[in-house]
């Protein structure tokens, strides 16, 4: 049981109608939209703690935008591809989000938020200066994302199995 390359191909090549195209869109800026809630807590959580984030870790924070940004262009143009995409991206940023505030990160980028959450609320001491606080409102803005993504998910897996029932029919 594999991927048929000739169905697969032939799956890509179909394209979706206005309907199909508003659900994904949708579905997509689900995902979106919890995202930059999410990262505008972050910019909440600094405020509060006075705390200046790096233009570097701004610019790394960037690539959670590609796969929407890619996902927003392949709805534009009505492609099928865009269904596999929005369901990754849901899968990806809410695992790596969660992973990150709740254990640790895989890399040392994030300043502050190399703690986790836990530890955050805690209390730090980060660069020569100590950092606590973690509030209801951090918890709920991070656990939006997986919240948000589980009906992009579905949305987005619905319309792609239409999308491939409608290829084998073709």
């Amino acid at each position: 049981m594999g991927i048929n390359m000739k169905d697969e191909a032939k799956f890509l090549n179909v394209r979706m109608d206005d309907k199909t195209a508003a659900a994904v869109k949708l579905a997509n800026r689900l995902v979106l939209g919890a995202t930059l809630a999410h990262d505008g807590d972050h910019f909440y959580q600094a405020f509060r703690w006075k705390y200046r984030i790096p233009l570097q870790l701004l610019a790394i924070n960037l690539a959670v935008y590609v796969m929407p940004t890619i996902s927003e262009f392949l709805i534009k143009n009505k492609r099928s591809s865009a269904t596999g995409l929005v369901m990754a991206e849901g899968i990806i940023t809410s695992a790596a989000f969660l992973k990150v505030h709740m254990w640790k990160p895989t890399t040392d980028v994030w300043g502050i938020w190399n703690y986790n959450y836990f530890k955050l609320n805690k209390g730090v001491m980060h660069e020569g200066k100590f950092y606590q606080g973690i509030n209801w409102i951090d918890w709920a803005l991070l656990f939006i994302l997986p919240v948000a993504s589980t009906p992009a998910f579905i949305i987005a897996n619905k319309k792609r199995k239409e999308l491939k029932e409608k290829a084998e029919e073709a």
